[in-house]
């Protein structure tokens, strides 16, 4: 009876996601309810915004805002633990140099942790872009994770970019996309010949690592060859034109259409990143001296202003 059950329970969970970039994207999403073009201009939103702000808080909380972004188009948070690796790499390696050369500033206030001279300075301002990293991080798995390389293409038409832009663009995302594909089948064709790779010392793994490159690169130039001859075959010209000199009709744009939820979502993604922008280039309100923890810490630390 539990066999029975687990083999009909498997097409429906099947069936609730489909296959991207970033893993799956849920086949029902509110975010489905908006244009490509504005699913685009919020990616561009949550990724440029926080170049505008210093206050590590700010980008904290737009960081939550990205989580329940994802926890509203029904994605799966606990595929959010792959990225931690990442995460966890970028912090250490960022502290780890920030530590270990931090700069010749006289201006630097040391301090002895642990035996170890650091210089507050430096070290808030790594954890400020630390934190601007991550919310810029999370805002592009939110766009991957909900979008699939077709809402792309038909956003950046959407914007009017370039024929050959959008599709230089899309072609890139879907070769990323392959080569994983392509490096996790090699993976697997040498686990199952009984490479072990987690017997191997480091620069042994790090030998194979470099070894993958020639299959790979050769599966990647028959792509290019055969990506290459399916657009010539289906009459695609770096213009956009078919060969009369006419522009060719976009299809797939198309079968999109705006609603009045993507010109109030736009608007006021449009205005929330004007202002945000004007306020920190001429007034500096976003400034890291502005954070009420970097104020908490200084006051704390006894560290003048």
């Amino acid at each position: 009876m539990n066999t029975e059950t687990t083999l009909t329970a498997s097409p429906e969970r099947a069936a609730k996601s489909r296959k991207t970039l970033l893993g799956y994207v849920p086949m029902v999403s509110p975010f489905y309810a908006f244009h490509p073009a504005t699913r685009l201009i919020l990616f561009i939103f949550l990724g440029v915004t926080p170049l505008f702000i210093f206050i590590p808080e700010m980008n904290i909380l737009l960081l939550f805002v990205n989580l329940a972004l994802l926890r509203w188009g029904k994605v799966d948070i606990q595929q959010l633990k792959i990225y931690m690796p990442i995460i966890f790499t970028v912090a250490i390696f960022m502290f780890t140099v920030v530590i270990l050369a931090p700069g010749k500033d006289p201006n630097y206030t040391p301090l002895e942790v642990l035996g170890k001279t650091i210089y507050y300075q430096p070290v808030f301002f790594t954890f400020a872009a630390y934190w601007r990293l991550i919310a810029m991080l999370f805002g592009t798995i939110l766009f991957f994770s909900t979008n699939r390389e077709r809402e792309l293409l038909v956003g950046l038409r959407a914007l009017r970019l370039p024929f050959v832009a959008s599709y230089v663009v899309g072609l890139s995302i879907r070769a990323a996309g392959m080569f994983m594909e392509d490096f996790r089948t090699i993976r697997e064709a040498e686990q199952a010949r009984g490479l072990d790779t987690k017997a191997m010392r480091f620069s042994d793994q790090v030998k194979l690592y470099m070894m993958y490159l020639i299959p790979l690169f050769s599966i990647a130039l028959r792509r290019a060859n055969e990506i290459s001859n399916a657009l010539f075959a289906r009459g695609y010209t770096l213009t956009g034109r078919t060969s009369t000199g006419k522009p060719r009709e976009d299809y797939i744009r198309s079968t999109y259409s705006y609603s009045k939820r993507d010109f109030v979502a736009i608007a006021f993604m449009i205005i929330i990143f004007v202002v945000t922008g004007l306020t920190q280039i001429f007034f500096n309100v976003f400034a890291i001296e502005h954070s009420p923890l970097n104020i908490f810490l200084r006051q704390a630390l006894g560290i003048p202003s």
